[in-house]
């Protein structure tokens, strides 16, 4: 890896990476830098108003018809940015993607238990709603116990 610093007084911090933008190497380094601005905060939507909401108080978010609901501990959110960008902003905290649509806090999983087709049930405290880990993603969220 080689790193260049440049000095420049244009107010905002610049970073630039070249190369394989898909590695591994990349990927840490968009991690790390995310994690030092990361607050912990989203801005979501319910009707008409904006609110600012703390990641620790979500307990799953869902992309469906387009559009990203967040299931919060007050209710249910909706969001402009997109799951893929969530992910990355929500991975230096307790989330894990658990299927191609669905990425869950892991301190609101109550049980997890295993399906004959090789998928998973997870149980969520306080709660009788139920989601489905595929086998693609378990890994992942195994990972983030």
């Amino acid at each position: 890896m080689k790193i260049t610093l440049e000095p420049m007084n244009t107010g905002e911090t610049e970073i630039i990476i070249r190369g394989d933008i898909a590695s591994n190497e990349v990927s840490s380094l968009l991690s790390f830098i995310n994690s030092g601005s990361n607050s912990g905060k989203l801005l979501l939507y319910k009707e008409d108003e904006q609110y600012l909401v703390d990641a620790e108080d979500i307990i799953y978010l869902e992309a469906s018809d387009g559009k990203v609901s967040v299931l919060t501990t007050d209710g249910v959110y909706h969001t402009k940015q997109k799951l893929y960008e969530l992910k990355e902003f929500l991975t230096s905290l307790p989330f894990a993607q658990i299927n191609k649509g669905v990425i869950v806090n892991i301190d609101f999983v109550k049980s997890v238990s295993a399906e004959f087709s090789g998928n998973y049930t997870l149980k969520l405290k306080n709660s009788k709603e139920t989601l489905t880990i595929s086998r693609k993603y378990f890994k992942e969220f195994k990972s983030k116990i």
